[in-house]
């Protein structure tokens, strides 16, 4: 899970942050985008990328959750606008269903939020394996042991298979092209 030699330019004039620590202006401006939305619940997870225009584009990872009983939650990528006066307005929300992800090799948005999770796949940031430049442990699915789901540096998604004895190894990648999502 190394990343590449410096942050590659992502589609549309997007930017990879240096770090990707949630900067006060990109949760200033996520909060007042949200700041009417219902029925959501949204966690700021990570900035993914920005980009410049006559103001400033986030993207933002979140974790989410319909706010219903038994909901599950999943992760979005959340595109936000900020002003040079200082509003916000949301862009796009891009659903993520990790399990569709991993079944298929390909990213793409899911068109609600989901119901559940493709293939049994949970939000799960608690679990760990030890993967060099590993951000975040996104998910998890119970096989004949565990699949994991971790973001990795240079915005991709690793799926990893530990087996019962613990042993790990890498099954694929997908690369997670902030720029290519938007829409």
């Amino acid at each position: 899970c190394d990343a590449p030699a410096g942050m590659p330019d992502l589609l549309g004039g997007w930017q990879a942050p240096e770090t990707p620590e949630l900067t006060e202006a990109a949760k200033t401006a996520l909060e007042k985008a949200l700041k009417d939305t219902e029925g959501t619940a949204v966690r700021p997870m990570l900035l993914l990328a920005t980009q410049l225009v006559s103001g400033t584009n986030y993207c933002i990872l979140c974790q989410a959750q319909v706010v219903v009983p038994n909901a599950v939650p999943y992760y979005a990528l959340v595109y936000v606008y900020a002003d040079l006066q200082g509003e916000a307005q949301i862009l796009s929300i891009v659903n993520l269903d990790l399990g569709d992800i991993a079944e298929t090799g390909q990213i793409k948005a899911a068109e609600n939020p989901p119901q559940e999770l493709f293939g049994g796949w949970m939000v799960d940031r608690e679990s760990s394996v030890e993967l060099d430049g590993a951000l975040l442990h996104l998910a998890s699915q119970v096989v004949k042991g565990v699949n994991h789901c971790v973001l990795c540096e240079g915005g991709r998604l690793v799926f990893v298979y530990e087996n019962l004895k613990g042993e790990t190894q890498v099954t694929s990648e997908v690369a997670l092209d902030p720029g290519a999502l938007i829409g």
